[in-house]
C-alpha cells in the first residue's frame, strides 16, 4: 500500500530527497554535470565498493567514487564504510528561475559547474563599449548572491585570478600552476 512519503515528489513545496539515510551511492565525479549522476545505490558497503571499483576500471575518461548519505548530505567514506568528511559533490537543487533563461541579444547567460560540482549562474552583458560579467549562486536555498569564488571549494571563478584553495582532489592548485609555469 502506498504511503504519504511515496508521493512527496509530487508536492512542489516539499524538498524531496530520494536518498535514504545510510545509503551508499556510487556517483560519477568526473566529468561533473549540473545534476548528480548516481550509477548505483546500495545499503551494503562491500557491494557498493565492488561496483565502484569495477566502474572505475571499466571507464577510461570517467571517474566514480563512493559516498554515503548522512544528515541528508553526501559524505566520503573511510575503509570501513563509515562517514569520513563532507563531500564536495552534493545533490544540488537549482532554483527553477535559472532554468528559464531569458533570450536577449546583449546578454549571454548559462548555468556553469565548478570543478567541485557546485553549479553557479553566469551572465555576460555585452554593451556597445564594455562588457560586464556577473556570477551568482543559483541554488534553491541560496540564490542571487554575487560571488567571485566558489562557495563550495573557494576556487576563483574568474580566469584572471589563478589561485584555488583546493583542486579537484584536495591538492593546492597554486602548486600545479607554479610547476606548469616553470616548464
Amino acid at each position: 500500500m502506498d504511503t504519504e512519503r511515496d508521493f512527496l515528489f509530487l508536492n512542489d513545496t516539499h524538498t524531496f530527497n530520494c536518498f535514504e539515510e545510510g545509503e551508499y551511492l556510487v556517483i560519477q565525479t568526473y566529468p561533473s554535470g549540473k545534476k548528480l549522476r548516481v550509477e548505483h545505490r546500495s545499503f551494503d558497503y562491500r557491494a557498493a565498493k565492488n561496483y565502484c571499483d569495477l566502474e572505475s576500471m571499466a571507464h577510461d575518461y570517467t571517474s566514480f567514487d563512493l559516498r554515503i548519505v548522512k544528515d541528508s548530505k553526501l559524505w566520503t567514506v573511510d575503509f570501513d564504510g563509515n562517514p569520513q568528511s563532507l563531500s564536495e559533490q552534493q545533490d544540488w537543487k537549482i532554483a527553477q528561475k535559472y532554468f528559464q533563461l531569458h533570450k536577449d541579444k546583449n546578454v549571454e547567460c548559462e548555468i556553469v559547474v565548478c570543478q567541485c560540482s557546485y553549479p553557479y549562474f553566469s551572465a555576460l552583458e555585452i554593451g556597445e563599449y564594455s562588457s560586464q560579467l556577473r556570477l551568482e549562486t543559483c541554488l534553491v536555498e541560496d540564490n542571487s548572491r554575487e560571488i567571485d569564488q566558489c562557495p563550495n571549494c573557494n576556487c576563483a571563478l574568474i580566469m584572471g585570478e589563478r589561485t584555488c584553495s583546493r583542486g579537484a582532489y584536495g591538492q593546492d592548485a597554486r602548486l600545479r600552476v607554479n610547476s606548469l609555469e616553470s616548464l
